[in-house]
């Protein structure tokens, strides 16, 4: 140390790897299981570029492609991303065999806020089980689509962290003009939106009450002409907990989720520090899937649970046990969660 208390640091930087390999696995009770690889080469282009090749094998998800990163493309803050996918979904509503393609400019707003525009284009081929509101009958449809999507969203964050907030709000909104050509052809709009706050109870932060509010929307098409997976679903950990994937709203006679053209999702949790590492949390879910363009509040479901949490010094590890209170035929007696960050 000098004489006047200051002591000399010595900092050495050197480059990150440019390849870099990953592999990650994650098991869920609703969601299956899956594995993950990831193989991302920074700079290739001498841009401050990132060029990612990814492969998944999973339940519900599985599939391979690579998307392309490009900063402050032609003005700072500005990003344009490149991608496209080989895509195989199974789940209970619907399997989607399909390769996807996008291109996005997204603008920065701050250290945490943004907004994007962009395009995508899928095409593929959709096995779905849907419900005929004429018939009032199940029915099964084997068709081929293609979708021409504008993708247009944007995130504003004013809390005070990202994985583990305890004052302020976020407001997000996606708006996406959808045509559709192939064995249907029509037109509609998706939008969704949602807002999350979080009010410091007492000691600083050390008592938080957190809530969220989210609702969508498709203007333009029905029920049954829109494609499987651009409906609305609810249920599971990032939505209703206590419920299966997909799991909230009017299911066909064989329990098959049906999917609607509205959606409305609330939750309230009140998170507690207990020390200095660890969590309590309670918490209470609710949402609802209406076959109208406005959310349908005559079939909510409700779940609710308790949970913890331990803070690592990136953010909290978060366990929670959810059950569903108005739970339907096929509705499990609990879901568990594990995973990182605070649930909203």
């Amino acid at each position: 140390t000098r004489p006047d208390g200051l002591r000399p640091i010595v900092v050495t930087l050197t480059d990150r790897p440019r390849r870099v390999l990953e592999a990650g696995l994650y098991a869920s009770t609703s969601e299956g299981v899956g594995v993950d690889g990831l193989w991302t080469w920074v700079n290739r282009f001498g841009r401050a570029d990132t060029l990612r090749f990814r492969a998944r094998a999973a339940t519900i998800d599985s599939r391979i492609g690579a998307d392309l990163s490009i900063p402050h493309w032609r003005r700072p803050g500005r990003t344009l991303t490149l991608g496209a996918f080989a895509v195989n979904e199974t789940t209970d509503a619907y399997d989607r065999i399909a390769v996807t393609a996008h291109a996005d400019l997204r603008q920065r707003l701050g250290r945490t806020s943004w907004f994007r525009y962009g395009v995508g284009l899928d095409a593929g081929q959709y096995t779905e089980n849907r419900f005929d509101p004429v018939t009032q009958t199940p029915i099964t449809l084997d068709r081929n689509l293609a979708l021409l999507t504008g993708r247009g969203g944007f995130y504003m964050d004013r809390s005070n962290d990202p994985l583990n907030p305890t004052r302020g709000w976020r407001v997000s909104a996606d708006v996406q003009p959808t045509a559709v050509a192939g064995d249907d052809s029509l037109v509609f709009l998706r939008t969704e939106a949602q807002v999350t706050a979080y009010l410091p109870i007492r000691d600083g932060g050390r008592s938080v009450l957190a809530g969220r509010v989210k609702i969508g929307s498709i203007v333009g098409g029905e029920e049954l002409t829109i494609p499987s997976d651009r409906l609305f679903y609810s249920g599971g950990g990032g939505s209703v907990r206590g419920y299966e994937y997909q799991r909230v709203g009017p299911r066909l006679p064989d329990n098959t989720p049906r999917g609607g053209l509205s959606l409305f999702e609330t939750s309230v949790e009140y998170r507690h520090d207990i020390g200095e590492s660890f969590a309590a949390v309670g918490f209470l879910d609710a949402g609802s899937i209406g076959f109208q363009e406005t959310p349908n509040l005559s079939n909510m479901r409700y779940g609710a649970g308790f949970g913890v949490r331990y803070y690592l010094p990136f953010g909290p590890v978060r366990a929670d046990v959810a059950f569903p209170l108005n739970k339907s035929e096929g509705d499990p007696d609990f879901q568990l969660y594990i995973s990182i960050g605070q649930a909203f």
